[in-house]
């Protein structure tokens, strides 16, 4: 049978000391509640429901842009747990299935957990697991296979503590049981708050069946309350990921320095030296190489490409054995074609290169498409902006760029043309031809002399 979630994600985050929802709160690169949504998909959750509550235009927004199949509740006043899933018992009136209850701030949980809690027989079934410091979590106190009771630390007696066996606050209903149950739980405590685990003593005094799920992975149903946490949490999903090329088969070189999101696709046999950063949707191909200080966003990387050291590339397709660096600034927009080079100090924005173009070194290429095979020489500037709107320079096949050339678009320059060194091209070169657009030179003689000398006069003087 299919199953339901709820995931509670309306509270404040007091501890974080923040104006953004807790949830919201990003481990690489993502909201943490992105990750349990992941997970509970992955789990094969037929449907997800989030109850929202602090600023929920932001948690509603998030979840209408990444997840807009989540229906979500609205918690109006923050009056607990065991209060937050009551706000779900429209959407569940008619279900007879099981409902999973996840946490929003448990950005490491498992799928495999969830699916094995909603697999158990049983009318509760609570997730569990083991940790030699307990502090601060109910202990789960059992009667063989089933739970006798969960006990908060502050009201457990020396014994008690000293079980290691913890609640994680992830549990599995059946659902009919489980809104009947919340109507019976009361809010006769310190904080004045309705707590889900409470509904535990409903279901033992009607003789329900209150069964354990343990999960050895004590740091996937961590909760995330701080930003020390949420450090620590993002550490070990760094570490995941990272695992999980390497098995694959990608080469990470220092891979504690290796910053990598989860969208991220890499193939075999890429080599990868950290630190590094790679982010968004990026994919790479196999055999490649990128080297330490590189930072890669949503770009598409094709097989036996080159990045050397200390490049920026976001928003870009670099095709079959391209090669980028070192010190290279790709900005949205770059295609490099198959064999194509981009070298030391080169910024490329919105630039389609061909086949085999190198610009080696010192350039500026904006809004620009250049020819296959040709060569760019250091110091060349597309000047693509005249102050108020963007203009094109075309640049077709086997074209010979001079140093230092200025190219004053829109302007287009013809197959196999040259422009001489230091030229400033205001106007179309056509086919086969060398276009030189630069001041003659003039040689005074025996006047550099007469310069050095007015101009020590001058400094004498001041």
């Amino acid at each position: 049978m299919g199953f339901k979630v709820i995931i509670l994600a309306a509270g404040k985050g007091t501890r974080f000391k923040s104006e953004l929802p807790k949830v919201l709160h990003k481990i690489l690169g993502k909201p943490m509640l992105w990750f349990v949504i992941k997970a509970v998909q992955k789990s094969g959750a037929e449907e997800v429901v989030t109850v929202v509550g602090h600023k929920k235009e932001l948690v509603e927004g998030f979840l209408k842009k990444d997840f807009p199949e989540v229906k979500t509740v609205y918690q109006e006043e923050q009056l607990g747990t065991g209060h937050a899933v009551m706000c779900a018992e429209e959407i569940f009136r008619n279900y007879k299935g099981k409902v999973v209850v996840v946490n929003g701030d448990t950005p490491l949980i498992n799928a495999e957990d969830i699916k094995a809690l909603a697999e158990t027989e049983g009318d509760m079934a609570v997730l569990t697991s083991r940790t030699e410091n307990p502090t601060g979590y109910g202990r789960v106190v059992r009667d063989g296979g089933e739970i006798l009771k969960i006990v908060e630390e502050k009201d457990a007696t020396p014994e008690e503590k000293e079980i290691k066996e913890i609640n994680t606050g992830i549990y599995a209903f059946d659902s009919q049981k489980l809104f009947s149950a919340l109507k019976e739980i009361d809010n006769n405590n310190a904080q004045k708050e309705y707590y889900l685990p409470d509904v535990l003593k409903v279901f033992k005094s009607k003789g329900y069946a209150v069964v354990p799920v343990f999960t050895e992975d004590f740091e996937s149903v961590m909760g995330v309350n701080n930003r020390y946490e949420l450090s620590k949490a993002e550490e070990i999903m760094k570490a995941r990921i990272v695992k999980d090329l390497q098995l694959k088969g990608v080469t990470i070189h220092n891979p504690h320095s290796a910053y990598i999101e989860p969208e991220v696709e890499i193939g075999k046999d890429t080599e990868i030296f950290a630190p590094i950063y790679i982010k968004g949707k990026t994919k790479i191909g196999e055999n490649c190489h990128i080297g330490p200080f590189t930072e890669i966003e949503d770009t598409t990387v094709e097989s036996n490409v080159k990045i050397e050291s200390y490049c920026w590339i976001k928003g870009s397709v670099l095709k079959e054995s391209s090669s980028v660096g070192p010190f290279a600034k790709l900005r949205p927009g770059t295609v490099l074609e198959e064999g194509a080079k981009v070298g030391t100090f080169v910024e490329t924005k919105n630039a389609h290169l061909e086949r085999n173009v190198k610009a080696n070194h010192l350039s500026y290429l904006g809004d620009c498409h250049i020819g296959e095979n040709t060569n760019v020489g250091a110091g060349t500037i597309t000047c693509n902006y005249d102050g108020f709107n963007k203009w094109r320079t075309e640049i077709g096949k086997n074209v010979f760029v001079g140093s230092n050339t200025l190219f004053v678009a829109p302007v287009k320059v013809e197959d196999n043309a040259i422009t001489g060194a230091g030229s400033v091209i205001t106007k179309d070169v056509p086919e086969n031809t060398l276009a030189i657009a630069r001041a003659r030179q003039v040689n005074l003689e025996g006047k550099a002399k007469s310069v050095r000398e007015k101009n020590k006069q001058k400094r004498k003087k001041s």
